[in-house]
């Protein structure tokens, strides 16, 4: 099968970190199926890091675009999906003709979503949308960016969603059960895998006679970073030394530097930038816990990978996360509760699970997931009749 995927979620020149577990995906899909993407890039960013004239490829059997992504900052958001169709639109429809795909995947409602559906109906061929959970839980709850994504996904031959939290708030906001699927992210075994700490350890440089607590994200106000660094703060003052590692980068770096600053946390509390998978993998085997704040998640593939390596995790109790905790290993707090948050850490911290149990509930393979996907491509491209829908010009809003 041919699939062309269209999403700003996928690694490019500026951040090749960005959504790694669309890489992951789209090379078990490959691996398979013919795969071309479209990757929209913000304009400012594709003028610091414009791609190389023949492209760049991230995986070597996936050829990828990146054209540059025009938008008022901040600005009319729930037009987004009309400022990324005009500033795209010609690199999707040659992309088309040249590939012919049978399938548009997406990732993320709107813009993308909303973008992928258009192109789809003009094409006559389905569009299938995966959703990762702000994109609904957040963005789809009030105004008029609601009511863009909830008819995008209306019209999309088949809706993906990564928890089945996540599936049930579609069903409540209308969105049919019979073509919304539930499709946990698979995982790359051959680098997320139990392994010694302390030779993790010792490879990343860490302290081998202190508890390391590791956060994993983007440096934004939906991870809520203030609650993590508080509730270190908080294991301090309970008497603990914790080492504790903020792995990622964002536009909220300074002012988190700034509040452990002012907390005087610079010697408990370390910044060390994006890392690769392999170096997640290290880290996640090297510490006790890894611990999230997010105020809105799916099912988030930083607790996936910690599962998959051997560690466990104390999290916010949002989107789909309980679906994946298992009590023996894992912790569930509320979110915004730094205080919560440092007791559930200090208890894992104080009660390690014992050798040789299974977890209730373990990461599926890349490949298993891409099995997944593949029978609904099957399905949608089979059965499915898209439905070309005349866009209509909306004011702008601000």
């Amino acid at each position: 099968m041919r699939i062309l995927f269209l999403s700003y979620a996928y690694p490019n020149a500026g951040q090749p970190q960005l959504a790694t577990f669309n890489r992951t995906m789209l090379a078990a899909l490959s691996a398979v199926h013919e795969v071309r993407v479209v990757a929209p890039v913000p304009f400012l960013q594709a003028w610091r890091h414009p791609p190389q004239p023949t492209g760049d490829r991230i995986l070597s059997n996936v050829a990828a675009e990146y054209p540059a992504f025009y938008y008022p900052p901040k600005l009319c958001r729930e037009l987004y999906d009309d400022f990324l169709w005009w500033s795209i639109r010609s690199v999707v429809r040659r992309t088309i003709a040249e590939f012919q795909p049978e399938i548009i995947l997406s990732y993320w409602a709107h813009p993308d979503g909303t973008v992928a559906v258009r192109a789809a109906e003009e094409a006559d061929i389905p569009a299938v949308i995966m959703v990762g959970g702000s994109d609904v839980l957040l963005l789809g709850r009030t105004g008029r960016r609601r009511d863009v994504i909830l008819k995008t996904l209306s019209r999309a031959a088949a809706v993906i969603a990564v928890s089945q939290d996540l599936a049930d708030t579609l069903r409540e906001d209308g969105i049919s059960t019979e073509k919304t699927y539930v499709v946990p992210r698979g995982i790359d075994h051959t680098v997320f895998h139990p392994g010694d700490r302390a030779t993790a350890r010792q490879q990343l440089g860490l302290p081998l006679d202190r508890p390391v607590v590791v956060g994993v994200g983007r440096l934004v106000d939906v991870k809520d970073w203030p609650t993590w660094i508080a509730a270190c703060g908080e294991l301090r003052q309970r008497g603990g030394n914790p080492a504790c590692y903020v792995l990622g980068s964002g536009p909220l770096e300074t002012p988190l530097r700034r509040q452990i600053a002012e907390s005087g946390l610079t010697d408990i509390v370390e910044f060390r930038g994006s890392q690769s998978q392999l170096q997640l993998a290290q880290w996640y085997r090297a510490a006790d816990v890894t611990v999230l704040s997010s105020r809105s998640e799916g099912v988030p593939n930083v607790l996936l990978e910690t599962m998959a390596s051997g560690g466990s995790f104390v999290a916010t109790n949002v989107g789909g996360i309980a679906e994946i905790a298992d009590p023996v290993y894992d912790r569930l707090v509320p979110p915004a509760q730094p205080r919560a948050l440092a007791e559930a850490i200090a208890d894992r911290l104080q009660h390690v699970p014992p050798e040789g149990l299974t977890r209730r509930f373990e990461p599926a393979s890349s490949l298993t997931a891409a099995r997944k996907l593949t029978e609904i491509f099957q399905h949608v491209r089979h059965e499915a009749e898209p439905v070309t829908t005349q866009k209509s010009w909306k004011p702008c809003l601000t």
